[in-house]
Protein backbone atom coordinates (compact mmCIF):
# COMPACT_ATOMS: atom_id res chain seq x y z
CA UNK A 1 0.00 0.00 0.00
CA UNK A 2 1.35 3.65 -1.01
CA UNK A 3 2.41 5.03 2.30
CA UNK A 4 1.37 7.88 2.00
CA UNK A 5 -2.72 6.67 1.72
CA UNK A 6 -1.87 4.82 4.74
CA UNK A 7 -0.24 7.89 6.92
CA UNK A 8 -3.63 9.76 5.82
CA UNK A 9 -6.00 6.50 6.84
CA UNK A 10 -4.24 6.24 10.17
CA UNK A 11 -4.88 9.72 11.05
CA UNK A 12 -8.64 9.55 9.50
CA UNK A 13 -9.12 7.02 12.13
CA UNK A 14 -7.33 8.70 15.19
CA UNK A 15 -9.37 12.14 14.38
CA UNK A 16 -12.15 10.33 14.92
CA UNK A 17 -11.00 8.91 17.78
CA UNK A 18 -10.18 12.25 19.49
CA UNK A 19 -13.62 13.62 18.14
CA UNK A 20 -15.34 10.46 20.27
CA UNK A 21 -12.89 11.56 22.88
CA UNK A 22 -14.24 15.17 23.15
CA UNK A 23 -17.73 14.50 23.04
CA UNK A 24 -17.04 11.82 26.02
CA UNK A 25 -16.17 14.61 27.80
CA UNK A 26 -18.85 17.06 27.52
CA UNK A 27 -21.59 14.33 28.16
CA UNK A 28 -18.83 13.99 31.52
CA UNK A 29 -18.67 17.62 32.38
CA UNK A 30 -22.47 18.40 31.69
CA UNK A 31 -22.73 15.14 33.98
CA UNK A 32 -20.87 17.18 36.48
CA UNK A 33 -22.44 20.33 35.97
CA UNK A 34 -26.36 18.69 36.14
CA UNK A 35 -24.71 17.02 39.75
CA UNK A 36 -23.64 20.12 41.18
CA UNK A 37 -26.82 21.75 40.37
CA UNK A 38 -29.26 19.32 42.12
CA UNK A 39 -30.95 18.52 39.13
CA UNK A 40 -30.32 14.39 40.26
CA UNK A 41 -29.39 12.93 43.54
CA UNK A 42 -27.32 10.15 44.76
CA UNK A 43 -29.86 7.88 46.48
CA UNK A 44 -27.10 4.75 46.74
CA UNK A 45 -28.38 3.33 49.71
CA UNK A 46 -26.37 6.21 51.69
CA UNK A 47 -22.91 5.04 50.12
CA UNK A 48 -21.99 8.89 50.68
CA UNK A 49 -18.28 8.06 51.92
CA UNK A 50 -15.78 6.01 49.58
CA UNK A 51 -12.56 4.99 49.85
CA UNK A 52 -10.37 4.32 47.32
CA UNK A 53 -7.27 2.53 48.00
CA UNK A 54 -3.86 2.87 45.15
CA UNK A 55 -2.08 6.18 43.04
CA UNK A 56 -1.54 4.40 40.14
CA UNK A 57 -2.86 4.94 36.78
CA UNK A 58 -6.19 3.43 37.62
CA UNK A 59 -6.39 4.06 41.18
CA UNK A 60 -5.68 8.01 40.86
CA UNK A 61 -8.01 8.18 37.58
CA UNK A 62 -10.74 7.14 39.65
CA UNK A 63 -10.55 9.10 42.45
CA UNK A 64 -10.38 12.09 39.94
CA UNK A 65 -13.33 10.95 38.38
CA UNK A 66 -15.39 10.72 41.60
CA UNK A 67 -14.40 14.31 42.77
CA UNK A 68 -17.52 15.50 40.37
CA UNK A 69 -19.86 14.13 42.50
CA UNK A 70 -21.58 15.04 45.68
CA UNK A 71 -19.41 12.33 47.75
CA UNK A 72 -16.84 12.30 50.68
CA UNK A 73 -13.19 11.00 49.57
CA UNK A 74 -10.81 9.19 51.59
CA UNK A 75 -7.79 8.30 49.20
CA UNK A 76 -4.91 5.57 50.66
CA UNK A 77 -1.36 5.31 48.72
CA UNK A 78 1.37 3.16 49.22
CA UNK A 79 4.22 3.78 51.89
CA UNK A 80 6.51 4.65 48.97
CA UNK A 81 3.83 7.32 47.61
CA UNK A 82 4.79 11.30 47.40
CA UNK A 83 1.89 12.10 49.42
CA UNK A 84 2.71 15.71 49.42
CA UNK A 85 3.06 15.72 45.39
CA UNK A 86 -0.06 13.64 45.39
CA UNK A 87 -2.35 16.14 47.54
CA UNK A 88 -0.62 19.32 45.45
CA UNK A 89 -2.16 17.91 42.52
CA UNK A 90 -5.42 16.48 43.87
CA UNK A 91 -5.66 20.74 45.38
CA UNK A 92 -4.97 21.86 41.70
CA UNK A 93 -7.92 19.57 40.07
CA UNK A 94 -10.42 20.17 42.50
CA UNK A 95 -9.69 24.28 42.31
CA UNK A 96 -9.96 24.01 38.32
CA UNK A 97 -12.83 22.61 38.71
CA UNK A 98 -14.06 25.70 41.06
CA UNK A 99 -12.61 28.19 38.83
CA UNK A 100 -14.23 26.82 36.06
CA UNK A 101 -17.72 27.05 37.66
CA UNK A 102 -18.24 22.72 37.20
CA UNK A 103 -18.16 22.31 41.37
CA UNK A 104 -19.62 25.08 43.49
CA UNK A 105 -18.06 26.35 46.33
CA UNK A 106 -19.91 23.66 49.12
CA UNK A 107 -18.34 20.50 46.81
CA UNK A 108 -14.66 22.83 46.93
CA UNK A 109 -14.80 22.75 50.69
CA UNK A 110 -15.97 19.12 51.01
CA UNK A 111 -13.69 18.20 48.46
CA UNK A 112 -10.70 20.18 50.08
CA UNK A 113 -11.26 18.25 52.85
CA UNK A 114 -10.79 14.95 51.15
CA UNK A 115 -8.04 12.81 53.12
CA UNK A 116 -5.19 11.38 51.44
CA UNK A 117 -3.09 8.99 53.35
CA UNK A 118 -0.65 6.14 53.25
CA UNK A 119 -2.54 5.08 56.60
CA UNK A 120 -5.37 2.65 55.62
CA UNK A 121 -7.41 3.23 58.95
CA UNK A 122 -8.65 6.15 57.06
CA UNK A 123 -11.27 4.32 55.28
CA UNK A 124 -12.82 3.77 58.76
CA UNK A 125 -15.64 5.58 58.34
CA UNK A 126 -16.37 4.71 54.68
CA UNK A 127 -19.68 3.28 53.51
CA UNK A 128 -17.30 1.86 50.11
CA UNK A 129 -13.68 0.97 49.80
CA UNK A 130 -12.58 0.48 46.11
CA UNK A 131 -9.28 -1.52 45.90
CA UNK A 132 -7.38 -0.35 42.80
CA UNK A 133 -3.63 -1.66 43.12
CA UNK A 134 -1.27 -3.26 40.82
CA UNK A 135 -2.96 -6.42 39.24
CA UNK A 136 -1.08 -8.34 41.48
CA UNK A 137 -3.57 -11.08 43.61
CA UNK A 138 -1.09 -11.47 46.62
CA UNK A 139 -0.65 -7.61 46.79
CA UNK A 140 -4.66 -6.84 46.52
CA UNK A 141 -5.26 -9.91 49.51
CA UNK A 142 -3.22 -8.75 51.76
CA UNK A 143 -4.45 -4.65 51.08
CA UNK A 144 -8.25 -6.40 51.14
CA UNK A 145 -7.14 -7.99 54.45
CA UNK A 146 -6.08 -4.62 56.09
CA UNK A 147 -9.43 -2.87 54.85
CA UNK A 148 -11.52 -5.28 55.76
CA UNK A 149 -9.83 -5.05 59.91
CA UNK A 150 -9.98 -0.96 59.01
CA UNK A 151 -13.38 -0.73 57.86
CA UNK A 152 -17.02 -0.70 59.88
CA UNK A 153 -19.04 -3.88 59.51
CA UNK A 154 -21.73 -2.43 57.33
CA UNK A 155 -19.26 -1.03 54.40
CA UNK A 156 -18.91 -2.66 51.05
CA UNK A 157 -15.44 -3.59 49.78
CA UNK A 158 -14.71 -4.00 45.95
CA UNK A 159 -11.72 -4.99 44.19
CA UNK A 160 -11.43 -3.39 40.73
CA UNK A 161 -8.93 -6.21 39.24
CA UNK A 162 -9.56 -6.61 35.68
CA UNK A 163 -8.45 -10.68 35.55
CA UNK A 164 -8.97 -11.81 39.14
CA UNK A 165 -12.28 -13.57 40.20
CA UNK A 166 -13.13 -11.99 43.31
CA UNK A 167 -13.99 -15.59 45.55
CA UNK A 168 -10.10 -15.34 44.91
CA UNK A 169 -9.24 -12.11 46.78
CA UNK A 170 -12.27 -11.67 49.32
CA UNK A 171 -11.07 -11.53 53.01
CA UNK A 172 -12.51 -14.82 55.04
CA UNK A 173 -14.94 -14.27 57.55
CA UNK A 174 -18.33 -12.37 57.64
CA UNK A 175 -17.31 -9.40 54.68
CA UNK A 176 -18.13 -12.18 51.94
CA UNK A 177 -21.96 -11.08 51.62
CA UNK A 178 -20.15 -7.29 51.40
CA UNK A 179 -17.87 -8.03 48.45
CA UNK A 180 -17.82 -7.73 44.57
CA UNK A 181 -15.80 -7.10 41.68
CA UNK A 182 -16.47 -3.54 40.45
CA UNK A 183 -14.32 -3.56 37.33
CA UNK A 184 -14.13 0.02 35.91
CA UNK A 185 -12.20 0.51 32.58
CA UNK A 186 -9.90 3.09 32.18
CA UNK A 187 -10.07 6.25 31.60
CA UNK A 188 -12.99 6.04 33.48
CA UNK A 189 -14.62 9.74 32.49
CA UNK A 190 -14.56 8.18 28.89
CA UNK A 191 -14.84 4.74 28.69
CA UNK A 192 -18.55 4.94 30.05
CA UNK A 193 -19.08 1.11 31.11
CA UNK A 194 -18.26 -0.78 34.52
CA UNK A 195 -19.00 -4.66 35.35
CA UNK A 196 -20.56 -5.19 38.32
CA UNK A 197 -18.72 -9.00 39.38
CA UNK A 198 -21.10 -11.48 42.08
CA UNK A 199 -19.60 -14.01 43.72
CA UNK A 200 -22.35 -17.11 45.20
CA UNK A 201 -21.91 -15.11 48.31
CA UNK A 202 -22.43 -11.64 47.46
CA UNK A 203 -26.30 -10.42 49.43
CA UNK A 204 -28.50 -8.89 47.75
CA UNK A 205 -29.02 -5.73 49.37
CA UNK A 206 -25.43 -5.17 48.50
CA UNK A 207 -25.69 -5.70 44.82
CA UNK A 208 -28.86 -3.43 45.09
CA UNK A 209 -26.13 -1.03 47.04
CA UNK A 210 -23.63 -1.25 44.39
CA UNK A 211 -26.25 -0.62 41.75
CA UNK A 212 -27.67 2.08 42.91
CA UNK A 213 -23.70 3.93 43.77
CA UNK A 214 -23.32 3.07 40.34
CA UNK A 215 -26.22 5.16 39.28
CA UNK A 216 -25.72 7.66 41.09
CA UNK A 217 -22.50 8.76 39.62
CA UNK A 218 -24.19 7.78 35.80
CA UNK A 219 -21.66 4.90 35.07
CA UNK A 220 -22.95 2.38 32.68
CA UNK A 221 -23.04 -1.07 33.97
CA UNK A 222 -23.35 -4.95 33.59
CA UNK A 223 -24.01 -7.44 36.36
CA UNK A 224 -22.12 -10.70 36.00
CA UNK A 225 -21.97 -13.80 37.69
CA UNK A 226 -18.15 -14.62 38.91
CA UNK A 227 -17.96 -17.59 36.07
CA UNK A 228 -18.66 -14.77 33.37
CA UNK A 229 -16.61 -11.69 34.74
CA UNK A 230 -14.20 -9.64 32.52
CA UNK A 231 -16.89 -10.48 29.68
CA UNK A 232 -15.55 -7.32 27.64
CA UNK A 233 -12.10 -8.04 28.30
CA UNK A 234 -12.56 -11.57 27.25
CA UNK A 235 -14.10 -10.74 23.97
CA UNK A 236 -11.09 -8.66 22.62
CA UNK A 237 -8.46 -11.61 23.65
CA UNK A 238 -10.51 -13.43 21.19
CA UNK A 239 -9.82 -10.81 18.71
CA UNK A 240 -6.50 -10.15 19.80
CA UNK A 241 -5.46 -14.01 20.19
CA UNK A 242 -7.17 -14.70 16.30
CA UNK A 243 -4.81 -11.40 15.38
CA UNK A 244 -1.50 -12.59 16.51
CA UNK A 245 -1.89 -16.25 15.06
CA UNK A 246 -2.50 -14.35 11.66
CA UNK A 247 0.87 -12.70 11.65
CA UNK A 248 2.61 -15.79 13.18
CA UNK A 249 1.27 -17.57 10.39
CA UNK A 250 3.06 -14.52 8.17
CA UNK A 251 0.08 -13.49 6.55
CA UNK A 252 0.59 -10.19 7.53
CA UNK A 253 2.59 -7.88 10.01
CA UNK A 254 1.49 -6.26 13.53
CA UNK A 255 1.77 -2.85 11.66
CA UNK A 256 -0.84 -3.93 9.10
CA UNK A 257 -2.96 -5.65 11.34
CA UNK A 258 -3.06 -2.46 13.37
CA UNK A 259 -3.79 -0.45 10.38
CA UNK A 260 -6.76 -2.76 9.13
CA UNK A 261 -8.02 -3.16 12.84
CA UNK A 262 -8.24 1.08 13.38
CA UNK A 263 -9.28 1.71 10.18
CA UNK A 264 -12.04 -0.41 10.14
CA UNK A 265 -12.90 -1.94 13.51
CA UNK A 266 -11.35 -0.50 16.87
CA UNK A 267 -9.96 3.03 17.53
CA UNK A 268 -6.79 1.24 18.76
CA UNK A 269 -4.59 -1.18 16.88
CA UNK A 270 -4.41 -4.58 18.61
CA UNK A 271 -0.75 -4.68 19.21
CA UNK A 272 -0.31 -0.95 19.82
CA UNK A 273 -3.11 -1.82 22.54
CA UNK A 274 -0.37 -4.72 23.97
CA UNK A 275 2.68 -2.24 24.14
CA UNK A 276 0.67 0.32 25.88
CA UNK A 277 -0.88 -1.33 28.92
CA UNK A 278 2.46 -2.93 28.97
CA UNK A 279 3.24 -6.82 27.96
CA UNK A 280 3.64 -8.22 31.40
CA UNK A 281 0.44 -6.80 32.29
CA UNK A 282 -1.29 -8.49 29.56
CA UNK A 283 0.23 -11.72 29.91
CA UNK A 284 -1.12 -12.52 33.42
CA UNK A 285 -4.79 -10.99 32.53
CA UNK A 286 -4.41 -13.76 29.67
CA UNK A 287 -3.42 -16.22 31.49
CA UNK A 288 -6.30 -15.64 34.44
CA UNK A 289 -8.75 -15.19 31.62
CA UNK A 290 -7.79 -18.33 29.64
CA UNK A 291 -7.07 -20.36 33.18
CA UNK A 292 -10.40 -22.64 33.66
CA UNK A 293 -11.08 -22.65 29.56
CA UNK A 294 -11.71 -25.98 28.20
CA UNK A 295 -10.30 -24.70 24.84
CA UNK A 296 -6.45 -23.11 27.17
CA UNK A 297 -4.62 -24.53 24.56
CA UNK A 298 -5.44 -22.07 21.55
CA UNK A 299 -4.05 -19.10 23.48
CA UNK A 300 -0.77 -21.28 24.09
CA UNK A 301 0.80 -19.91 20.81
CA UNK A 302 -0.11 -15.84 22.31
CA UNK A 303 1.21 -16.87 25.76
CA UNK A 304 4.62 -17.90 24.84
CA UNK A 305 5.44 -15.19 22.77
CA UNK A 306 4.42 -12.31 25.29
CA UNK A 307 6.46 -14.72 27.25
CA UNK A 308 9.84 -14.43 25.47
CA UNK A 309 9.28 -10.46 24.85
CA UNK A 310 8.63 -9.95 28.85
CA UNK A 311 11.36 -12.53 29.74
CA UNK A 312 13.75 -10.38 27.10
CA UNK A 313 12.21 -7.05 28.98
CA UNK A 314 10.28 -6.00 26.43
CA UNK A 315 7.43 -4.46 28.37
CA UNK A 316 5.78 -2.31 25.71
CA UNK A 317 6.03 1.14 25.01
CA UNK A 318 7.68 1.76 28.59
CA UNK A 319 10.47 -0.18 28.14
CA UNK A 320 10.62 0.86 24.34
CA UNK A 321 10.55 -2.01 22.73
CA UNK A 322 7.48 -4.54 22.75
CA UNK A 323 5.90 -5.86 19.58
CA UNK A 324 6.92 -2.89 18.01
CA UNK A 325 10.08 -0.73 18.73
CA UNK A 326 9.75 3.00 19.91
CA UNK A 327 12.21 5.96 19.24
CA UNK A 328 11.23 8.94 21.10
CA UNK A 329 7.82 7.66 22.47
CA UNK A 330 6.61 7.07 18.57
CA UNK A 331 6.59 3.92 17.10
CA UNK A 332 9.15 3.38 14.47
CA UNK A 333 7.33 2.85 11.04
CA UNK A 334 6.32 -0.71 10.71
CA UNK A 335 5.75 -0.45 7.25
CA UNK A 336 2.92 -1.32 5.34
CA UNK A 337 2.50 -3.98 2.06
CA UNK A 338 -0.43 -5.83 2.35
CA UNK A 339 -2.83 -5.97 -0.88
CA UNK A 340 -6.17 -4.86 -0.61
CA UNK A 341 -7.40 -8.15 -1.17
CA UNK A 342 -5.82 -9.53 1.98
CA UNK A 343 -7.05 -6.36 4.12
CA UNK A 344 -10.40 -7.57 3.19
CA UNK A 345 -10.22 -11.19 4.13
CA UNK A 346 -8.18 -10.15 7.27
CA UNK A 347 -11.10 -7.79 8.35
CA UNK A 348 -13.52 -10.38 7.44
CA UNK A 349 -12.22 -12.97 9.47
CA UNK A 350 -11.43 -10.46 12.55
CA UNK A 351 -15.46 -9.59 11.87
CA UNK A 352 -16.45 -12.83 12.49
CA UNK A 353 -14.28 -13.78 15.37
CA UNK A 354 -15.21 -10.65 17.21
CA UNK A 355 -19.15 -11.19 16.12
CA UNK A 356 -18.88 -15.03 17.06
CA UNK A 357 -17.45 -14.65 20.35
CA UNK A 358 -19.74 -12.10 21.43
CA UNK A 359 -22.11 -14.63 20.69
CA UNK A 360 -20.58 -17.16 22.77
CA UNK A 361 -20.76 -14.78 25.80
CA UNK A 362 -24.60 -14.38 25.18
CA UNK A 363 -25.35 -17.79 25.50
CA UNK A 364 -23.81 -18.05 29.23
CA UNK A 365 -23.87 -14.41 30.40
CA UNK A 366 -27.49 -14.06 31.23
CA UNK A 367 -26.90 -10.91 29.04
CA UNK A 368 -29.50 -9.74 26.46
CA UNK A 369 -28.12 -8.84 22.83
CA UNK A 370 -28.83 -5.45 23.43
CA UNK A 371 -26.79 -5.54 26.79
CA UNK A 372 -23.79 -6.52 25.58
CA UNK A 373 -23.76 -4.82 22.64
CA UNK A 374 -24.72 -0.74 24.65
CA UNK A 375 -21.56 -2.59 26.36
CA UNK A 376 -18.79 -3.42 23.87
CA UNK A 377 -20.05 -0.34 21.93
CA UNK A 378 -19.20 1.97 25.63
CA UNK A 379 -15.64 -0.40 25.88
CA UNK A 380 -14.08 0.14 21.99
CA UNK A 381 -15.82 3.48 21.78
CA UNK A 382 -17.36 3.34 18.49
CA UNK A 383 -20.89 3.64 17.00
CA UNK A 384 -21.64 -0.11 15.89
CA UNK A 385 -21.45 -3.00 18.14
CA UNK A 386 -20.92 -6.71 16.67
CA UNK A 387 -25.34 -6.60 16.63
CA UNK A 388 -25.74 -3.56 14.94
Amino acid sequence: MDKGLGFLLSMLGYHRHIQEHHRRMNEYRKLVLANESGKWKAVAGEIRNIGVIGEGKMGSNLIHYLTGFNLALRWVVSPQADIQAIQKNFRKKIRRLSDNGIIGSESFEKLNQTIISDDISVVADCDLVIEAVNENADLKREVLKQADIKSKPDAILVSNSSSINPTDLCPAGSRTKKFAGLHFFYPVELVNITELIITSETSEQTVKRLCSFLDSISRKYILLKEDQGFILNRIFLDVQNEAYRITEQGNATYGEIDMIVKEKLFPSGIFEFFDHVGLETMLQSIRNYTRDYPHAGYYLPLISKLEELVANGCLGKKSGKGFYSYTGGAIENPGIIISSERQKEILEHLSFIYKNSARRFITHSGLTIDELNEALKEYFGVEKGPFD
